[in-house]
């Protein structure tokens, strides 16, 4: 930090200690404990934010992000106090961890107060809030003592929500393409698995190249982005009709420049005419323009067997239009679990306006070491030393699905808290991983991405399905896929895509064999 922003962040301290009765004494726990103070701000009346950095023990030993969030509020903190937390995450360039914040208010002094850990747990959201308070003695514990004692209690294996920043493991290569495709105005298809990580990814691009894409609760600190992107979720969509799911954009749009502090008026026409106006506009400004569209699949496959939005084909026309027109500033990134919808010669009866001008991107398992490095690193958060064997014995099982390997290391966790139940810090998982296999294949989330390749992979593409079968009843690998057309033949194509088929032994991630073997004989006598 320089002269001049030491002396802000100084005279924001000094503020703070001045606004908030026990900001000077948790500054003072906090130095004292080794943790430094980066940055200050208040965000509404007796609210603050501040971050600070842990000491490297610390971030180490609980595989923390370089720096932590805290919430300080005079009186009792609220959940817009969390809100604001969240979006704090996507404001600091993602260095803070988007899973743990640390909470302080003096509600519990109060006559008939709850105490802050119960309030907090009343609240709602994911991640783990950390209650830091003073005792009845009127002292502050170490934060580093709340830490050790509080980080092995929540089971951050199992976030499921898409992570931000910190917490997007393995994935440095893929987030450096996406980034380069998108700055270059490139159309880019995100394919995979359900729960593969492709919303994470390509949060990961667009929170960096645009902060207000990612935040719902603006205040009065202006947000810098470097271009505008359009984000929306098509399962949340209008999708009678193709002018509605413009307007949805639209109206997407001006969240967007709410968010970032810009003042914003709605385009004149809605529609597809509202939307290109609207772009145009941004365009105009010398802004760069990314549309990101998740859930893709929803544009075509509507509810009830309803078939495409009647017109979607405009929709994808414009924002191909509007790349040609003003060349490297416009982009698209498609999200969805493959691309089939993209691939046919016609939408609507006319040309397909992104036949062989998108490029795919098929995000498949997490391979090594990015695989145990995250297994590790979550592990430290929870107190398990992540051993060789269990890290082997995970890739067999999950084939480095994240979803998966998350939940694999949940199971571990449980297995180690029933045999060692008073453990905080560093407890082997080695003795405890063959164990640990039967929660896992006993656990839903297993059961369900497991159905969801099936019924994929059935539905859509028999031929892998046929060699993935064959696979599970062959002791000869080779001669199975030698019968489906060969390692080029659409079977193996398919299942490479989509992460399924090793490329050296032509193995299947345990898990689908398991449930191949096992469930899937049952389910199929059932139907019939």
């Amino acid at each position: 930090m320089n002269g001049r922003g030491a002396k802000t962040l100084e005279h924001l301290l000094r503020r703070f200690a001045g606004e908030i009765h026990f900001g000077a004494v948790m500054r003072e726990v906090l130095e004292k404990d080794g943790f430094e103070l980066t940055h200050a701000r208040p965000v509404a009346p007796w609210s603050w934010l501040l971050r600070a950095k842990p000491p490297q023990h610390i971030q180490e030993g609980f595989g923390l992000a370089p720096e932590l969030l805290f919430i300080a509020v005079q009186g009792e903190v609220q959940s817009r106090d969390l809100h604001r937390a969240a979006d704090e995450v996507v404001r600091s360039g993602l260095r803070l961890d988007g899973n743990l914040v640390v909470v302080t208010d003096d509600g519990h002094t109060r006559d008939g107060g709850w105490p802050l850990k119960d309030r907090l747990e009343r609240m709602p959201g994911r991640d783990q809030r950390v209650a830091w308070v003073w005792g009845e003695d009127r002292i502050w514990p170490p934060l580093s003592e709340v830490l050790r004692q509080s980080l092995p209690t929540y089971d951050i294996f199992e976030e499921r929500d898409p992570v931000r920043g910190h917490q997007l493991m393995g994935r440095d290569a893929e987030v450096m393409e996406l980034r380069t495709r998108v700055l270059r105005g490139d159309a880019v298809g995100v394919f995979g698995l359900r729960k593969s990580g492709k919303t994470s990814l390509v949060r990961a691009v667009t929170d960096w190249l645009d902060p207000a894409s990612g935040i719902k609760t603006p205040d009065e600190e202006k947000v810098a982005s470097q271009a505008c992107v359009l984000w929306v979720d098509a399962e949340g969509l209008d999708l009678a009709t193709v002018e509605g799911v413009a307007d949805d954009m639209i109206a997407a749009l001006g969240r967007r420049m709410r968010a970032a502090g810009v003042s914003y008026e709605s385009p004149v026409r809605q529609g597809l005419a509202g939307l290109k106006a609207a772009a145009q506009a941004i365009l105009d400004q010398g802004l760069r323009l990314c549309f990101a569209i998740d859930e893709y699949d929803f544009l075509f496959e509507r509810a009830g067997n309803l078939g495409p939005v009647p017109g979607v084909s405009r929709l994808l026309g414009l924002v191909r239009a509007l790349s040609q027109q003003q060349q490297g500033a416009v982009s698209l990134v498609l999200i969805g679990r493959d691309p089939e919808h993209l691939s046919v010669p016609q939408l609507d009866g006319v040309p397909n306006p992104l036949l062989a001008g998108l490029t795919p991107m098929w995000l498949g398992p997490l391979r090594p070491p990015h695989d145990t490095e995250m297994l590790r690193k979550l592990g430290r958060r929870v107190g398990l030393a992540v051993g060789h064997e269990t890290a082997a014995l995970a890739r067999t099982w999950t084939g480095g699905h994240p979803l998966l390997h998350r939940q694999f290391g949940s199971a571990i966790r449980d297995e180690v808290r029933l045999h060692a139940p008073g453990a905080l810090q560093k407890e082997p998982t080695d003795p405890h991983c063959v164990r640990a296999v039967e929660r896992f294949l006993d656990r839903q989330a297993v059961l369900d991405v497991d159905r969801e390749i099936i019924a994929l992979l059935s539905k859509r593409y028999p031929a892998a399905y046929t060699l993935l079968l064959d696979l599970v009843e062959s002791r000869d690998p080779q001669a199975a896929v030698k019968r489906s057309s060969g390692s080029l033949g659409p079977g193996a194509r398919v299942l490479r895509n989509f992460g399924l088929l090793d490329e050296a032994t032509l193995a299947l991630p345990r898990h689908l064999s398991w449930y191949v073997e096992t469930l899937l004989p049952t389910q199929t006598q059932v139907a019939v």
